[in-house]
């Protein structure tokens, strides 16, 4: 059955296409090409891709030109693609609010519990680091002006900075739990 004369031959009654003949033999087919592309849509939405198939392929059965079975699976196929791209963009957000406002809440509790971690930890440095993260973090200041200001070295500010950013890091990835 490759040919249009084949094709027209085997599926016509009096000179007319028998589209129930087609619509029997080829639903089965077009089913598994559906549910294999699109296995999660909705039944309603394989049912319209169905019909919509033979919908397409009656309003254009004069321009078939090659096999039936291969003029019916590009159908499908694009119709499959199409339903899909229009489905990707119907979410509504209302469905995932309580979700997004159960996932801000748990946000939340971990930013909460980082800054109790890092302000516990604060409260363990010795006054010369808690006042270089003060003055490099919050009020901007260089390492330079930092040594100068707590007559310290460059070196030590730059060594004291590396020591306490570890500390921080290491208590955020514990959790606020020691060791």
């Amino acid at each position: 059955m490759n040919s249009l004369k084949q094709i027209s031959d085997y599926y016509s009654v009096n000179n007319e296409v028998n589209w129930d003949q087609i619509i029997d033999d080829y639903t089965l087919y077009i089913n598994s090409i559906i549910n294999n592309m699109a296995y999660n849509l909705s039944i309603e939405d394989k049912e319209e891709i169905l019909l919509d198939t033979f919908f397409v392929l009656w309003k254009n059965q004069n321009n078939i030109i090659y096999s039936l079975n291969s003029y019916i699976i590009g159908i499908t196929k694009n119709l499959i693609r199409e339903k899909i791209k229009k489905k990707k963009f119907t979410y509504n957000i209302e469905d995932y609010e309580n979700t997004l406002s159960d996932l801000e809440a748990n946000i939340d509790l971990t930013e909460r519990a980082e800054i109790i971690a890092i302000e516990k930890l604060f409260k363990q440095f010795k006054k010369i680091d808690f006042n270089i993260v003060n003055m490099f973090y919050y009020s901007s200041k260089s390492i330079k002006q930092i040594a100068a200001e707590l007559n310290i070295s460059e070196g030590n500010v730059k060594t004291r900075l590396h020591r306490i950013r570890k500390k921080i890091k290491k208590e955020l990835k514990v959790g606020g739990k020691n060791e």
